[in-house]
């Protein structure tokens, strides 16, 4: 089953907003073995969106849409989407009563039967909204199944859970069984990997499906589309991949085979593990913590930390010794040091990181330039280290760079103290 997917809004094309809906969209696809064939992106226009409606269905079976369906003048996709199909607008009381409810769920009286909502083209039908306001709607024509969403995300992942498959049912091959095979490697580059590293990875790799290399922070993703018409064929392919990666020099690159982010696998180690730890953060600011807490259930392991910017805190909250900084200036590996056993002591952790640099654009010395950055450890048991990396970018960039060295030397760590 081809699917195609037309994000309506003059302001993700304007900038105005990010798309977010195509992830959410190819996420909950490929949880089910299915992809997106091809996207489109139009502005709240009549012509573009038909422009795009043409272009989907033409290599397309099934056409999902997001966006234009609220109640303000620049909402028109359904007006257009029935002109589309030369259907009239007319009034549905199946979407009355879906809108009724919709508002009801909020604790809001539906403005009225002349409201919008309660218009769809003809032969049209009406979805309800478990997380909004405005109905979603879908058409079926000969062999072509429209999907209509909103476009705020959050009412368009509900939307998809709720309906889609109930829509799309008949079309769907259950024979094919699809998994997107993603290694995750740092702090070697693209090029690198696949021009000096391993030469011959890509072709081999290639042999299993599309390939993709994407880099990331501090890091190269690299992702094989694998299909299979069953689920013992396709976990022999992940297994003769694993087996290429593990045979592979870039095998010591690799910090996790898997989809889940690096804040998600520090958390589900910390976890199982009942291993507790927390920052002491200076040159990222909170950042580390930042990303940490955006992970449910990281309140199990990682305690909390000390956002130490200036030295006075690092003095007076995390015991530094005035005469380090002074001797060793306040980034240096022996200051890192002290802030790590500092925070350690205070909170009782298993395992404290500490993060002082220099993120620019003014400050540096000789020994540490701007983009230096020094990651202090200290482990309950009283052994303590640091470590001194020197990072390129600009202030915001080398904040997201300091984070992230911080979060792989704390996976490191972790992995070391789980015995993985």
């Amino acid at each position: 089953m081809k699917i195609g997917f037309l994000i309506i809004g003059s302001e993700v094309l304007d900038g105005k907003i990010s798309d977010l809906n195509t992830k959410h969209l190819a996420d909950f696809l490929r949880q089910n073995n299915l992809e997106i064939y091809e996207s489109t992106t139009v502005r709240d226009d009549a012509d573009s969106i038909k422009a795009g409606l043409k272009k989907l269905f033409t290599q397309n079976e099934v056409v999902i849409t997001s966006g234009g369906l609220g109640p303000t003048k620049d909402d028109i996709t359904k007006e257009t989407i029935g002109d589309f199909f030369h259907k009239k607008m007319l009034m549905n009381q199946e979407a009355i009563k879906i809108a009724e409810n919709n508002y009801k769920q909020f604790d809001r009286i539906f403005p009225g039967q002349e409201h919008g909502y309660a218009y769809l083209p003809e032969g049209f039908y009406p979805l309800s909204n478990s997380t909004g306001f405005a109905p979603g709607f879908y058409f079926k024509e000969e062999n072509k199944i429209l999907f209509s969403c909103p476009g705020v995300p959050r009412e368009f992942n509900s939307m998809l859970n709720d309906h889609f498959f109930k829509i799309t049912s008949e079309k769907i091959d259950h024979k094919i069984h699809m998994r997107h095979f993603v290694v995750r490697t740092k702090n070697v580059p693209e090029e690198k990997i696949f021009g000096e590293v391993d030469p011959t990875l890509w072709e081999k790799l290639q042999k299993f499906g599309d390939v993709s290399s994407l880099p990331i922070l501090m890091g190269v993703d690299i992702g094989i589309k694998i299909k299979a018409s069953s689920k013992e064929a396709l976990e022999k392919q992940e297994i003769e991949l694993r087996s290429i990666f593990a045979s592979s020099p870039i095998s010591k690159s690799i910090w996790h085979i898997g989809a889940e982010s690096l804040e998600q696998k520090i958390v589900s180690i910390a976890n199982e593990k009942k291993i507790t730890f927390g920052f002491a953060e200076s040159a990222t600011g909170g950042l580390c913590s930042h990303r940490i807490t955006s992970i449910s259930g990281s309140s199990q392991s990682f305690i909390g930390s000390v956002i130490c910017y200036d030295e006075r805190v690092k003095i007076n909250q995390l015991g530094v010794n005035p005469e380090t900084i002074q001797k060793f200036q306040v980034v240096s590996p022996e200051t890192a040091i002290e802030m790590a056993q500092g925070l350690q002591k205070s909170l009782n952790l298993d395992f404290a990181i500490s993060i002082t640099g220099y993120a620019g654009p003014t400050g540096g010395t000789k020994e540490f330039p701007v983009g230096s950055v020094c990651i202090g450890r200290a482990m309950k048991d009283g052994h303590s280290s640091a470590s001194i990396f020197n990072l390129k970018g600009d202030r915001e960039v080398l904040k997201q760079r300091f984070s992230q060295a911080v979060l792989y030397a704390l996976l490191e760590e972790l992995e070391k103290i789980a015995g993985i």
